[in-house]
């Protein structure tokens, strides 16, 4: 019995060490196995988690929001309309352009003696008193040759009368009046009596359209010396108004 009894417990001992050795064992896979999935659901989160910080919302209505609250694109912020500069600009840069185009040949040589001024008066020693000077005199002897400033048409000859409505002045002597078809015309004043020209007849530039007399009774030649009474007139709605001469002749 001694011996029986030893040898079952000798082999109860195994038996009983293999199954704690199993228990430990199964109990090891357990632990192991859970301690994986909490990993993996921990990875699993941390992943999440990143995505959620990283990644751009592409959502659509999010991104009209946002927009709603900023100023809107350079592409659909409105240009300004410059039209109305530019036509402005432009209608000033032609008038500038057509006054410097139109240039004139100077109808006889001899110094400007008294300049185009009308807006303040000038002394006019012949009738002795204030007036504006609405042209230029040019000193030359009498007898001197007046040659048109530019090819035109003679519009007008007349002697003592009324240069046109706006120059409520007479006394200029014999007047020759060119027109030159685009809005300007020049006037040759203070002519002797004997014209090279007719009323209607087309003349060239340069071309000898009489010379200088002694027939103006405002700018007396005893007084103020021989000259040419020269004037430019630009046409302004149905009439002429003077411009300076001395900014178009060459």
């Amino acid at each position: 019995m001694f011996k029986k009894s030893k040898l079952f417990s000798k082999d109860g001992f195994y038996v009983i060490l293999f199954i704690c050795l199993c228990i430990v064992a199964v109990a090891a896979v357990v632990i192991s196995r859970n301690n994986s999935n909490v990993s993996k659901k921990l990875g699993d989160a941390t992943k999440v988690e990143d995505k959620k910080v990283t990644q751009p919302n592409n959502d659509p209505t999010l991104i009209q929001e946002k927009q709603k609250d900023t100023t809107a694109p350079v592409a659909n912020v409105p240009k300004p309309n410059n039209t109305t500069q530019n036509n402005s600009n432009n209608k000033e840069s032609n008038k500038q352009s057509q006054s410097v185009a139109f240039k004139l040949q100077k109808p006889l040589e001899g110094n400007v003696k008294k300049e185009f001024d009308d807006s303040k008066p000038l002394y006019n020693q012949t009738l002795d008193q204030w007036e504006t000077h609405e042209g230029i005199d040019i000193e030359a002897d009498l007898g001197t040759e007046v040659k048109a400033a530019e090819a035109g048409k003679v519009a007008k000859i007349f002697k003592d009368d009324k240069i046109t409505s706006t120059l409520n002045k007479s006394g200029y002597g014999v007047t020759v009046i060119i027109d030159h078809g685009n809005g300007y015309q020049t006037v040759y004043c203070n002519l002797a009596e004997d014209l090279k020209v007719k009323e209607g007849e087309k003349v060239t530039k340069g071309q000898v359209i009489g010379v200088v007399g002694d027939t103006s009774v405002r700018e007396s030649v005893a007084i103020e010396g021989s000259h040419l009474h020269f004037m430019v007139l630009k046409k302004n709605g149905k009439d002429y108004i003077p411009v300076n001469p001395s900014k178009m002749l060459k």
